[in-house]
């Protein structure tokens, strides 16, 4: 009898897929194990269903992590692959105290720019700038609220005041001048007093007269109220965007005409020429200004009376003069009786906050 072949030389590597080295031998629990292992990569898709069709033969363990299949698990969460993805919306972070006032200088500084050049450009061409460009009267605005919170008393809420005193029947109790009654008087019989806001910003001062006919409806049926109100831009459904020069009213059908800290441009004379214009013949005019407009060395005497004679020469007078405010002067005027020089010219002095 020849010589029987050791039974060590005839075991081979196994090839059937379920070897994990060349000589190695899986258990029979292991391999039950890696066949439910690879059905189940088989039916995600994670590896060919015939083995031999792939390079690498060797099942992968159990503990190697697997992409599961979008289209099999629609809960799976699959990294993205996209080189730009969406940013994600992060809420605006709140500015520090540093920042607060960083952006409140720079709002200042802006504000100061747009006034300077609403002081020394004809009013024409800032409404044609404005107009084209409307976030520039956001941002002179937007100054200009700040401005208002640091005034100790704000001129429209004044001309508010005023407006309702000549206006409510009560006032008539009050002891005034003769003449001023009777002109308040004629007012109160109006059914209407129309009212022009030359400059308006953002028509708080119709918003307040606003208010204010809704709080006397029950009060003795006072007269209504009608606002116009006027700017380079129209910044609500309140205001009618215009050149103050020409605004879209009818001549003799306004009863009291307002100008607060508006009188700003080189033909400020325009604007008085075109209030006279739509203005009844006993109408008011009321004019709020800054009272350094109208001062020299710390004096406005002089200053203010020539800026009087040129009211005149447009076809006022003064009927009242309060300068009992450190800031601002009032002026209350009416119709002199002549027509308006169309040759005159004035350019007040422009109100120009310092730089910082």
């Amino acid at each position: 009898m020849g010589k029987r072949k050791s039974q060590s030389s005839s075991i081979k590597p196994s090839t059937d897929g379920n070897s994990k080295g060349d000589n190695e031998v899986w258990s029979k629990s292991k391999k039950k194990r890696m066949r439910r292992l690879r059905a189940k990569q088989e039916r995600e898709g994670t590896v060919p269903k015939n083995p031999s069709s792939n390079n690498d033969s060797s099942p992968k363990p159990k503990d190697s992590k697997q992409l599961p299949s979008a289209k099999n698990d629609k809960n799976a969460v699959i990294p993205s692959s996209n080189k730009n993805p969406m940013p994600s919306k992060k809420p605006a972070a709140k500015l520090s105290a540093m920042q607060q006032a960083f952006m409140a200088r720079l709002s200042g500084s802006r504000f100061r720019e747009l006034n300077e050049e609403l002081y020394t450009t004809e009013s024409s061409k800032a409404y044609q700038q404005f107009s084209s460009n409307p976030e520039l009267y956001e941002q002179y605005h937007d100054g200009f609220r700040h401005q208002v919170k640091e005034w100790p008393i704000n001129p429209v809420d004044v001309i508010a005041k005023w407006i309702h005193t000549k206006c409510s029947p009560s006032s008539s109790s009050k002891k005034k001048h003769k003449k001023n009654k009777q002109q308040d008087q004629a007012l109160q019989n109006k059914s209407t007093i129309v009212i022009a806001d030359f400059g308006c910003g953002d028509a708080e001062l119709a918003k307040q007269i606003l208010k204010l006919n809704d709080n006397q409806q029950h009060k003795g049926s006072p007269p209504k109220l009608k606002v116009h109100s006027f700017d380079l831009v129209a910044s609500c459904s309140l205001v009618t965007a215009c050149d103050m020069a020409h605004v879209p009213l009818e001549d003799k059908s306004v009863d009291v005409g307002i100008f607060c800290l508006s009188l700003m441009g080189t033909n400020l004379a325009d604007f008085i020429r075109e209030a006279h214009r739509v203005l009844r013949p006993d109408g008011i005019l009321k004019i709020a200004e800054v009272r350094s407009r109208f001062a020299t060395g710390g004096k406005d005497s002089e200053v203010l009376q020539d800026f009087m004679e040129v009211l005149e020469q447009l076809g006022f007078q003064c009927t009242h003069k309060d300068k009992s405010n450190k800031m601002f002067v009032m002026l209350e005027l009416q119709k002199n009786g002549q027509k308006p020089d169309p040759s005159v010219t004035y350019t007040a002095k422009p109100c120009i906050y310092k730089r910082r």
